[in-house]
């Protein structure tokens, strides 16, 4: 087998390692900080799974005695391993103590990657053996791969590919996988061209990118689904795991843990492309005039994915309550309209339709992203790849109490630019990014086109960015009863509804939010 770390040197800690300090406002953690104070997740109780090649035979791990690690559990997984300069610098930013996001996280599971594609996991080249559960009792939830590869045969590939997304639909996990380095690099098959999983590029844009090759399973999906900060993809890879473990805390806490779709790996996909930030630049192939105006098959950008991780976005929304949408847009026309940040998981089967209520007050950008699960069979090494199902997004505009398309010529004067139909045939993510789009009722619709009998889970996000309101604690536009009960249950802390910035919620503060009241 072919494996290699993701960066393109060897590397001094000096060279390699960026501070927190220097990303942390990029990737919207100084937000979700400023927001959440004392109760802003770490990591706690999450397990981490890193996967690296060799740096040089039996040096795959991290530097255990590094003070960043004190207090950290490392299980070996592959056989007792020497230190890896590499290993030890992705263990740093993902989950060291001082320069990551995730400190908290004080289980890791160190894998060869060889030995993790094959005995130590997901058992390829064992067609009567399953990939293994995730150990760790379900709190082993991400797997970082820092490092690219391949079989060198894209049979073995597809079946390696295979048995990935069968253990992220089974275990509710994610695999966050690096792309190559090098803009206009060659894509590696192994691992980022799994469907279940996250594949990440660099916000330089200095990465793989573009369509999975041909002979690849899903040929022609786009990838990386998120881009972050770092030197090399090897880096930024762990920033999107530390993002990831702080949703799975989140998602595994009192009150959010009480409903088990919020912590499904696709869910959270789902919650961290939809929340990502889009630059100036970031374009899905949009046609911006004619017919087809607002209409896509390319739902992400072609080299950023859906756009720069960001937690607090996407903190904001699984935080909220799960959606529950109606059966036809009639209905949906008729219904409440939902939270501006919300997010909904389901199961769906042949011919399923949703359909969500959302009413903007102001003018605003708008993300939403759909994410759904290839399921495999056991038959590993079938020559025929695992059928998909293919989901459609869209929203639409209601007027006269109808639910109206508004692509073409329809949506002028509707949204400034962006897209409001998603329908690739090949992706498993279809994704909305919508420019100003104007006040007033939307609907928003999932539809499943396939005629396929199988059914798979699926998740849908959406992120309404309304202009800064002061106040506004839960990002809604608005101040009202639920940012007062967010400033009432800080009381006495740094946060939420510090609103005069003096390290204390108090009556001070309740003054400012009722002065505020919308």
């Amino acid at each position: 087998m072919r494996i290699t770390t993701t960066d393109v040197a060897c590397l001094t800690v000096l060279a390699a390692l960026c501070p927190m300090s220097a990303w942390a406002d990029e990737v919207g953690h100084d937000a979700l900080v400023a927001r959440l104070g004392v109760i802003t997740p770490t990591g706690v109780r999450v397990g981490i799974g890193q996967v690296e090649a060799s740096e040089s035979i039996g040096n795959f791990g991290p530097n255990r005695t590094l003070a960043e690690f004190v207090g950290k559990s490392f299980i070996d997984m592959s056989g007792a391993s020497g230190t890896s300069g590499h290993a030890t610098l992705v263990a740093q930013t993902m989950y060291g103590s001082a320069t990551s996001m995730a400190p908290g996280i004080t289980r890791i599971w160190v894998y060869e990657a060889g030995s993790f594609a094959q005995s130590a996991n997901l058992n390829f080249g064992n067609p009567s053996l399953l990939p293994q559960t995730a150990p760790g009792s379900g709190a082993l939830r991400i797997f970082n791969h820092s490092w690219i590869g391949s079989f060198g045969n894209v049979t073995y590939d597809n079946e390696v590919l295979r048995r990935a997304d069968y253990a992220m639909n089974r275990d509710d996990t994610l695999f966050i996988c690096g792309e190559n380095n090098g803009a206009g690099s060659a894509m590696s098959s192994l691992m980022s061209c799994v469907y279940n999983g996250i594949a990440v590029g660099l916000t330089s844009g200095g990465h793989s990118a573009g369509d999975v090759a041909t002979g690849v399973d899903g040929a022609g999906r786009m990838k990386p689904e998120l881009v972050a900060p770092g030197q090399y993809t090897s880096f930024s890879t762990p920033v999107v795991s530390a993002a990831a473990a702080l949703m799975y805390e989140t998602t595994s806490t009192l009150p959010y843990s009480v409903n088990v779709e919020r912590r499904r790996g696709v869910t959270i996909k789902s919650a961290l492309m939809c929340g990502a930030t889009h630059g100036l630049s970031w374009q899905n192939q949009t046609p911006t005039s004619g017919t087809s105006r607002g209409i896509t098959v390319k739902p992400i950008d072609p080299v950023y994915g859906a756009g720069t991780v960001n937690v607090d976005r996407s903190h904001r929304i699984l935080t909220a309550n799960e959606a529950f949408p109606s059966s036809t847009a009639a209905g949906a026309v008729s219904s409440s309209a939902l939270p501006l940040q919300c997010w909904d998981y389901d199961l769906y089967t042949t011919g399923m339709q949703h359909h969500y209520r959302i009413d903007l007050p102001a003018v605003a950008d708008v993300s939403v992203l759909l994410a759904w699960n290839r399921v495999p069979s056991t038959l590993w090494t079938s020559g025929t790849a695992p059928s998909v199902m293919n989901l459609r997004l869209e929203m639409k505009k209601v007027i006269g109490g109808v639910a109206t398309p508004i692509t073409g010529d329809a949506g002028v004067g509707v949204f400034v630019g962006g897209n409001v139909l998603s329908a690739s045939a090949v992706d498993n993510v279809e994704h909305l990014y919508i420019r100003a789009l104007s006040a007033g009722s939307y609907v928003l619709s999932v539809t499943r086109d396939d005629a396929l009998t199988n059914s798979a889970g699926a998740a849908v996000s959406w992120f309404v960015d309304l202009p800064s309101v002061f106040g506004d604690l839960d990002g809604n536009g608005l101040v009202n009863g639920a940012d007062l009960g967010l400033l009432l249950g800080a009381w006495g802390t740094a946060g939420p509804g510090d609103l005069n910035s003096d390290g204390v919620v108090n009556g001070t503060d309740l003054g400012l939010i009722l002065g505020a009241w919308s």
